[in-house]
């Protein structure tokens, strides 16, 4: 135990060096330390000489420590000083484990200087594992702020683009009245106001570790089991969000759109009119693409309406198939009447075309007469609509004209 306090014999860097003299080096050691006991004894005499004696050591030992600490550098020490003051200490390991180690692979040494060697080394260990456990930490924590901010930033982003173009919708259905507004209201909040509201509680689910690849996908019972998790600060706001879609007002769910935003820190771009005109010429574009290359004549009669109504109002419309006669009726007086009785006409074989397919379906095998007649009669509505399919397109791609006849 004196052998381990006694500073004198606490092994140099030089001796770390020259490992062929370690076992000279401990030897010489050891003679100096007992010819140093020797002359304490000698020079005491007394219980309080022994005592003078301790408190010369421990002086030494004090000198030591500091001259160690003189050695390192000014800046080596203000750090591991700012460490112990700010940082938080990660042990590494305690001097008996260091021990342990240094006897599985110095099996012939003796017990004492292992001990020195583990007095000497756990203090630089340790203060590299804290330095490399500050450096992961750090880093970590740096990259998940990133991933933070850049999260919000694609929420907000996302966020934007659907509110804006709710908004712009919306405008599109007060050009209706009655019925049919509410139609097109309900049909927008199925779709694109429930997409956005799926979009904010997908974001307040990720705290309770809820959260979906694709928030599409999350239905009416996927949001109320989100609200159970909630705060009930946030819960209020977010449950009226959740119950105005199934109302008929998209007035209504932009208002608890509004209060659920607030609550949830989400900034929100407001598009202004150049916003605007991008937003509905892209829509436009994606449109034409798609009627380009479909050959389904409902859903040609569908796209050739709403971009029909685009073109005349400058505004978006996201419509149901059962809201098509109606968007119809308003381009009367509109456009062309050529061009309008050119879109009825095909409107009614578009209907006769899944009158006969339906029947089809109900009736299935019957009567073979029957159902040769039926297949005639398809094939010249499936003529019909081919022959003047290119002709309703172009309504739309080739808008110059202004009449269409059927080639």
């Amino acid at each position: 135990q004196e052998m381990k306090s006694n500073p004198v014999n606490l092994i140099t860097e030089e001796d770390l060096k020259q490992a062929s003299g370690l076992d000279n080096s401990y030897a010489n050691k050891k003679d100096k330390k007992d010819e140093r006991r020797k002359k304490a004894t000698e020079g005491s005499g007394s219980v309080r000489g022994g005592g003078g004696g301790n408190a010369r050591e421990i002086k030494i030992k004090k000198t030591k420590k500091k001259g160690r600490k003189d050695a390192d550098s000014d800046e080596e020490s203000q750090a591991t000083s700012t460490g112990r003051n700010k940082q938080p200490e990660f042990p590494f390991m305690s001097q008996e484990e260091i021990q342990d180690v240094l006897k599985t692979h110095m099996q012939d040494c003796p017990e004492e200087l292992i001990t020195e060697l583990a007095e000497h080394l756990i203090r630089p260990l340790t203060k590299t594992y804290q330095e490399v456990v500050r450096s992961v930490f750090t880093s970590s924590t740096s990259s998940s702020g990133v991933s933070r901010r850049q999260t919000m930033k694609d929420l907000q982003e996302e966020f934007s683009n659907l509110y804006n173009n709710i908004r712009l919708f919306e405008k599109g259905t007060k050009h209706f009245t009655d019925e049919t507004q509410t139609n097109l209201a309900k049909h927008l909040l199925k779709t694109v106001c429930t997409d956005i509201t799926n979009l904010i509680f997908n974001f307040l689910a990720s705290e309770s570790m809820m959260t979906t690849e694709n928030y599409s996908t999350i239905t009416s019972e996927g949001r109320t089991k989100i609200l159970g998790k909630l705060p009930e600060d946030t819960k209020g706001p977010l449950t009226k969000l959740h119950a105005s879609l199934n109302g008929k007002s998209i007035e209504d769910f932009l208002s608890c759109l509004d209060s659920a935003v607030d609550i949830c820190g989400v900034m929100v771009k407001k598009g202004d009119k150049k916003k605007e005109r991008q937003v509905l010429f892209q829509h436009r574009q994606a449109l034409i693409e798609q009627l380009k290359v479909t050959e389904d004549p409902a859903l040609v009669l569908h796209l050739t309406s709403v971009l029909l109504f685009q073109f005349t109002t400058h505004c978006m419309l996201h419509a149901p198939g059962r809201s098509v006669p109606q968007i119809i009726n308003f381009l009367s007086g509109k456009i062309p009447e050529d061009q309008h009785s050119l879109l009825v006409k095909y409107q009614g074989l578009v209907v006769k075309q899944l009158i006969n397919q339906t029947k089809k379906t109900d009736q299935g095998d019957g009567d073979t007469r029957d159902n040769l007649e039926e297949e005639e009669g398809a094939d010249t509505i499936r003529k019909e609509l081919q022959e003047i399919t290119t002709s309703i397109k172009d309504l739309v791609l080739r808008p110059r004209k202004s009449s269409v006849t059927e080639e």
